[in-house]
């Protein structure tokens, strides 16, 4: 079930980090809360407990291998968000170490049975064994039933993205680029094995651990049982968890007593030997092998070459010594990036929660905002090239810019262009640290979400392995497109005060009533912020200690009614203000100035490079 490198595109390899980015990302963040320093070893046991099961493998139907993986064990003890990590933690050691599942496709593997997996086995022993004793049955039954389904779901997963590579990969003649079978051979002989041997395993672990872990150490079943009653004294037993890992490793050289290897996961050069084909064949469903191995997957398969792969260091000229070996040093790193990874969690999850209280936290963001619309203020009034403009003349000549920027389809001109800006920035008197974090980075960060696939669905040239050229001038054009777009747009903000740039839309024809309703509520926007500000500070220096999470979200709804009713009482206080100075309905603006000679020759100029630019670029 380790998808090696080469197996999948490149793309596909891709979309399954980006679609597992959002489960670590929320693992780790309930890791924070949850971890301690009683929990942090069982991360790493579990951990290593995987990684280590993973090295018995099983002979299956068709002359493959298969092996049990432990994800419902852990995410039964661990709960699935922590469980995910365990799964993770050892999947990187041993892609990364021992060449066992590919470093392109560590995201698809973490995907099919860290995450896949995880959730699918906490779910169904939840529901199996809802409110069930902790020294029930029904949780050994639950958790086999757990580990079945679990295994047999992430096989599923790993067998359609075999599948569905010939479909969507594939030359000009329809030869498979990366895996060669289809859905119909590959998700088949995926299942096959894992609905026998491969899941009976997994069934007989989990439910076999539940079984141990309620007469030695039931407690731990209470992540996941919070209805549970217990029925005796909980006695912590940790020890013997230990002991069951150190019985597991040392029988680790049973594993390599299953002859072959599993469906899916050859060597490039085992599509050329005779022997290796006939197996490959055999297992397929007597469905032959391509003649040589796919050229994407050819490519692929020599990106990553792991120290100690298959387990098998060459400096121990013993087969069973050398397996011992790697599972040795494979649950050492386990343990040990386990360990440092959670104390690093728990350390900042508790300085942040020490140092960094919610009121605190509100008064900083209420003093960040006003401290960024002070700022642009500031630089509105340096002096620079843009600030000496009128911000009639910003507005169109930018703004036409903006419109060149998307227009342009030459990346030597969208190149000129950006650079353009870092000197109208330089003029203008604009930190390009500002530029930097501000908008390009930013910028590069949601338009890589886009252009990255492109490099790999346009077809073209083949520049590197899985990108065309084609794909990757896309990208680019793309990404230069709304790196000048946005630079432009805040380049007019920040040199520019908001107040002129209200004002000047009037020149646009904007009426009149709606530029009035911007200007008040834009001022009358600070007087609530420093209204709130005061707020949370008064009740900071009020406050001995920090707030239960309750009374937090009790305070900031009572201040947020506090302050819409202060906004609503202003409203009124404003109204009445304005019908004492003669507002009758009627909105008069001040500084209505009409444009001269000299800014109609400054946006004929901005105007003018435009259509330079858009000329030169198309």
């Amino acid at each position: 079930m380790h998808i090696p490198d080469g197996y999948l595109s490149p793309s596909t390899c891709a979309t399954f980090y980006v679609a597992s980015t959002p489960f670590w990302y929320a693992a780790l963040q309930r890791a924070k809360r949850s971890l301690s320093s009683r929990t942090l070893p069982l991360l790493s046991v579990f951990s290593a407990f995987s990684f280590v099961i993973m090295m018995f493998n099983l002979p299956l139907p068709g002359g493959t291998t298969g092996h049990a993986v432990g994800m419902a064990m852990a995410s039964i003890i661990l709960g699935p968000w922590i469980g995910i990590l365990a799964i993770s933690t050892a999947l990187s050691v041993q892609a990364l170490l021992f060449g066992d599942g590919g470093m392109t496709a560590y995201g698809a593997n973490c995907f099919n049975m860290a995450i896949v997996g995880s959730l699918v086995s906490y779910a169904v022993y939840r529901a199996v064994a809802y409110r069930a004793p902790l020294q029930a049955s029904r949780r050994v039954f639950a958790a086999g039933l757990a580990g079945y389904l679990a295994i047999n779901a992430a096989a599923l997963c790993a067998a359609i993205e075999f599948g569905l590579q010939p479909l969507l990969f594939h030359d000009a003649s329809g030869v498979p680029l990366y895996a060669p079978y289809p859905l119909q051979i590959a998700v088949p002989a995926m299942l096959i094995g894992h609905l026998t041997f491969a899941g009976l395993a997994e069934l007989v672990l989990s439910a076999g651990m539940v079984a141990y872990i309620q007469r030695t150490q039931p407690e731990l079943l209470r992540q996941t049982a919070p209805h549970a009653q217990t029925e005796t004294a909980l006695v912590p037993a940790s020890r013997r968890l230990w002991l069951a890992l150190a019985c597991f490793l040392v029988l680790t050289p049973l594993g390599i007593l299953a002859g072959g290897s599993a469906w899916g996961e050859w060597r490039a050069h085992d599509f050329k030997d005779p022997g290796a084909r006939n197996q490959i064949q055999i297992a397929s469903l007597n469905h032959a092998p391509p003649a040589s191995a796919p050229r994407g997957l050819q490519q692929l398969s020599e990106i990553w070459s792991a120290p100690l792969a298959n387990y098998a260091p060459t400096f121990i000229r013993s087969a069973s010594i050398g397996y011992l070996a790697s599972a040795a040093l494979g649950t050492g790193c386990i343990i040990l990036l386990g360990l440092l990874a959670g104390r690093m969690i728990v350390r900042s999850g508790a300085a942040r929660l020490r140092h960094i209280p919610f009121i605190e936290k509100t008064i900083r963001g209420l003093a960040h905002a006003t401290e960024e619309a002070l700022f642009a203020e500031e630089i509105a009034k340096r002096s620079g090239l843009l600030q000496r403009l009128d911000a009639r003349v910003k507005m169109a000549g930018l703004g036409s810019l903006v419109v060149a920027a998307v227009a342009v389809r030459r990346l030597e001109a969208l190149a000129v262009l950006l650079v353009f800006t870092a000197l109208l920035a330089i003029l203008s008197r604009v930190p390009l640290r500002l530029l930097l974090f501000r908008v390009w980075l930013v910028v590069l960060g949601f338009t890589g979400l886009i252009a990255v696939p492109a490099m790999f669905l346009t077809p073209g040239h083949t520049l590197l392995p899985g990108i065309t050229a084609q794909g990757l001038e896309t990208a680019a054009l793309l990404t230069l497109r709304a790196e000048c777009a946005a630079t432009f747009v805040f380049l007019l903000l920040v040199t520019t005060s908001w107040i002129h740039i209200l004002r000047s839309l009037r020149w646009f024809r904007v009426p009149a009533y709606l530029v009035a309703t911007l200007e008040i509520s834009y001022r009358y926007i600070f007087v609530l912020l420093q209204v709130a500000q005061s707020m949370f500070e008064s009740r900071q220096t009020r406050l001995v200690g920090q707030l239960e999470p309750a009374e937090q979200r009790r305070f900031a709804t009572s201040a947020a009614a506090v302050l819409l009713d202060k906004a609503f009482q202003l409203s009124g206080e404003v109204h009445t203000a304005m019908l004492a100075r003669g507002f009758r309905g009627e909105i008069v603006l001040l500084d209505d100035l009409r444009m001269t000679g000299l800014h109609w020759l400054q946006a004929a100029i901005l105007l003018a490079a435009s259509c330079l630019i858009i000329w030169g670029g198309i």
